[in-house]
């Protein structure tokens, strides 16, 4: 099982330079990859966590750490698609997935933070079919020409595109989110599924929804790609939830590992792990010890 690294653009790192050295940083310790979150503005829950500190853009820091590096995956975890057009967000993923030849993950979702909504003009009620709307908008721009594309809030023809991906058709798009609408999603649009802090035991199950509804959109379900961010803390106490009902990475080191074997054991490709805190220091002593500590005891 691959393991990726949550780098903090999302905790009020002030120097957004210190977010692509642990990029780095995690390159050279091996990680598969590095995700980073977006929100657009300090909303609810992210203002309480930030208060003036800044939460920095996800694609320019994916940007600089293309640069920086040669080898890890960049992903997302996730954009939010309604708020973005998709002619200019397909044209920054695919220069993006060029200037690293090949190396985005493209993890998508759709956002709960209404006040968000309301400040950008977005009609929240209207998330779910925007999000489809761009998703369908994005694949046409990057597989076709002269791309056509007629919806309901988005349409284009008659005018090329370019740059394409470097990844083909496009890099994969990873659907964000539990909910019925987000499995669904996975299975009309997807190439893996990106979910959050569900237990082995949620995650195995959903899982299995994915795929059932995979096949039954005529899709064949054996390449989709299973990721999941989770928490992580070393506690060294025992956690309270038996292994099946976890939703972190806590405890002992044999805690954790074991945690990591479920949701291997359920079927998950990747972990991107990840610590609620915007320290340079605290997230690089971290990804070194779950590195050093932890992965010897997943073998």
């Amino acid at each position: 099982m691959k393991i990726g690294y949550g780098i903090p653009n999302n905790y009020g790192v002030e120097d957004p330079n210190d977010l692509v050295s642990l990029a780095v940083t995690a390159e050279r310790l091996d990680y598969a990859s590095v995700w980073v979150r977006e929100h657009l503005f300090h909303s609810t829950y992210v203002a309480e966590r930030l208060g003036d500190r800044p939460y920095h853009d996800a694609l320019t820091v994916l940007t600089a750490v293309a640069c920086a590096t040669e080898k890890v995956r960049l992903g997302t975890s996730v954009l939010v698609l309604p708020w973005h057009e998709p002619a200019r967000l397909g044209k920054m993923i695919a220069t993006l997935d060029q200037l690293s030849h090949g190396r985005v993950d493209f993890g998508v979702g759709v956002a709960i933070t209404r006040d968000e909504f309301e400040n950008l003009g977005v009609d929240f009620s209207t998330r779910g079919k925007r999000t489809d709307e761009i998703l369908g908008a994005l694949q046409a721009l990057w597989t076709q020409d002269t791309p056509e594309f007629s919806g309901e809030f988005y349409r284009f023809g008659g005018l090329k595109f370019s740059p394409k991906p470097y990844q083909k058709p496009y890099p994969p798009i990873l659907i964000g989110g539990s909910s019925p609408a987000a499995q669904a999603r996975v299975a009309r649009f997807g190439d893996g599924w990106h979910t959050l802090r569900q237990t082995p035991k949620q995650f195995a199950e959903g899982r299995d929804e994915v795929i059932r509804l995979r096949e039954a959109a005529g899709r064949d379900p054996s390449a989709l790609q299973f990721s999941l961010t989770l928490p992580l803390a070393f506690t060294g106490k025992a956690p309270s939830a038996p292994v099946e009902d976890r939703t972190a990475l806590t405890g002992t080191d044999d805690d954790i590992a074991e945690t990591v074997r479920a949701y291997q054991a359920a079927g998950m490709h990747e972990i991107v792990i990840g610590i609620s805190s915007g320290d340079v220091a605290e997230n690089t002593d971290t990804m070194a010890a779950f590195m050093e500590r932890i992965v010897p005891k997943l073998s």
